[in-house]
């Protein structure tokens, strides 16, 4: 999977479960800091006031463990805008050996805040989504 953003995040303790490796739920704080990065990186700090969105759904197929101290890094991509939603990709990856750990999507769907009612994706998203090269 090509991706168009990366973060990196590296492993702390509280991440690690008995077992020794990061616990499967910790996967969906990664990919909500990769999106938090994208998000800012692409659309600009603050970008979430004009375009606040939810989480609508999410899969998440694990394929290996990270490990505490590990360097995770995450690639996003968009692959797709909807008529109120846009769906993201990220791949997981362990940076030392570029080992696959899990792959994930969200499907988001814009809100708005006042009555927390789904809307028509914002132009200002459309024209980004072109510009990265995908339909919408």
């Amino acid at each position: 999977m090509e991706t168009q953003w990366l973060t990196r995040i590296k492993v702390p303790f509280r991440d690690v479960d008995m077992m020794g490796h990061v616990n499967n739920a910790v996967y969906l704080s990664y990919m909500e800091q990769a999106r938090g990065d994208l998000w800012d990186e692409w659309l600009g700090h603050g970008a979430y006031k004009r375009m606040p969105y939810l989480v609508g759904e999410v899969h998440i197929r694990y394929t290996a463990p990270a490990h505490l101290r590990d360097t995770i890094e995450v690639g996003t991509r968009l692959t797709a805008v909807g008529r109120r939603t846009f769906t993201l990709e990220y791949l997981f990856r362990r940076a030392s050996d570029q080992a696959q750990l899990a792959i994930g999507t969200t499907v988001l769907v814009f809100l708005d805040l006042a009555t927390m009612k789904s809307v028509d994706t914002p132009e200002e998203f459309r024209v980004k989504a072109r510009e990265a090269g995908v339909e919408a």
